[in-house]
């Protein structure tokens, strides 16, 4: 079982989002990534059987950037392989590049049942801030 992310879900005009926080940039991204498969899916209904390393590049020096599009190349794996993804572990976060190891499973209409369908991951309201205590994310959702 996947140990669920905490996070405060943001609704918004036509939309969703979350906000969250993390100990560190890694968890950070990793949490991102876990709460969008939960708004769209219930993490406890995904299995392990299908894992992938990727590598997402963004602009050095540019966290939304890097966060946006990790959180896109999530969704592409989702859209073309239509691979439900539920955990993270981010390996390498640093000059402008992630690189993670992703585990989920082929989705199953049987089996997963659709919450949310988010189209993509937006630059609206996006925040991604060190704070005392580690980092908040604010990223909100065209559904």
């Amino acid at each position: 079982m996947v140990e669920r992310p905490t996070y405060d879900e943001i609704e918004h005009t036509a939309d969703v989002g979350v906000a969250l926080s993390a100990p560190d940039l890694r968890s950070a991204f990793e949490l991102a990534a876990a709460s969008m498969f939960d708004l769209m899916f219930d993490l406890d209904s995904i299995g392990s059987s299908w894992r992938r390393e990727i590598r997402v590049e963004g602009r050095e020096g540019d966290l939304e950037n890097l966060l946006i599009r990790w959180l896109a190349e999530l969704l592409f794996i989702f859209e073309t392989e239509r691979v439900l993804l539920s955990t993270f572990a981010v390996a390498r976060l640093e000059d402008g590049v992630v690189e993670a190891l992703v585990v989920g499973e082929p989705y199953d209409a049987a089996r997963h049942a659709v919450k949310v369908e988010i189209k993509a991951a937006t630059y609206h309201e996006l925040t991604i801030e060190e704070t005392d205590g580690g980092w908040t994310v604010r990223v909100i959702f065209d559904t």
